[in-house]
């Protein structure tokens, strides 16, 4: 079988199992946004599972000095953290151009804490509140995407070297791919986005795997290298979010979910991302 056949076929695996279980999970509207707020905690654990057991360990492998790979992360995290802070100043929730489909702020509606602030204020409207939840939603697309592009390149890289190594570097992704979409989509939920748009986001995220994939069969290994010199960046930009949506999730919130369950999905989010790397 050829490496565009593998690669494809594998990128089409990994990209369609989340999709499907996500779509399925969007038909039950009802019920996704009963558990919306532990799907969010589920999420924002398996962004920093993602980050700290994935990316982090690939970074270093693939050769970078640690001191590389901390500025590759402090670059990213603070790059998002940027553009959080210019979308709360213009008041909109946009990601190059696409609507996200974020409610926008109510004329005179007081601000939401940031997530840098949250440990000080808990006594405004929480902070776990839809208005800092819509500003995550371009910042998990651009995350998301981002993620997506590097995983295709390195599917890709591993059947150009060889297939049984391009098999076991799809598997491994794909161990990880599962609970970090779900998580994804029930961010995106949050963020007042409808659950069947939230499907239609990560098919978008989806198609640029393939896209990655392509780039790679097409210009050879070196752009897998460049794709490995973005997993810094793309590890500072999931911890980020992490926080950004995790801190939140662990307040006291106003429609009374019990708070052990949220913290639970947190840490089963991190727990599977934890086992994904050990069966990877």
């Amino acid at each position: 079988m050829s490496p565009w056949v593998s690669s494809l076929l594998a990128v089409s695996v990994v990209s369609g199992i989340p999709l499907a279980v996500t779509a399925l999970l969007a038909t039950q509207e009802r019920a996704v946004r009963a558990i919306v707020p532990q799907l969010t905690a589920l999420g924002s654990g398996a962004l920093f599972g993602a980050a700290t057991l994935h990316l982090i360990p690939e970074s270093i492998k693939s050769g970078r000095t640690p001191l590389a790979v901390f500025v590759g992360i402090a670059v990213g995290y603070l790059a998002f953290a940027l553009v959080e802070r210019l979308l709360a100043s213009h008041d909109h929730a946009h990601a190059h151009g696409i609507e996200l489909g974020a409610p926008e702020r109510p004329r005179g509606a007081t601000t939401e804490p940031h997530p840098a602030d949250v440990f000080s204020d808990q006594a405004h409207n929480g902070p776990g509140s839809r208005e800092l939840a819509a500003r995550l939603v371009p910042l998990a697309f651009v995350g998301d995407a981002i993620h997506n592009l590097v995983d295709g390149m390195l599917i890709a890289a591993g059947f150009l070297t060889n297939p049984a190594f391009g098999f076991l570097t799809a598997l491994a992704i794909g161990l990880h791919e599962l609970p970090r979409e779900v998580g994804t989509f029930g961010l995106f939920v949050h963020g007042g986005v409808h659950p069947m748009k939230a499907v239609v986001y990560n098919l978008f995220t989806a198609i640029i795997s393939f896209a990655g994939a392509a780039a790679t069969l097409l210009l050879g290994s070196h752009v897998a290298r460049l794709g490995e010199n973005i997993l810094p960046f793309a590890a500072g930009s999931y911890l980020y979010i992490a926080v950004a949506v995790g801190v939140p999730s662990l307040a006291r919130q106003k429609d009374g979910s019990p708070r052990l369950s949220r913290a639970l999905s947190l840490a089963g989010g991190f727990v599977l991302m934890a086992a994904s790397a050990i069966l990877g």
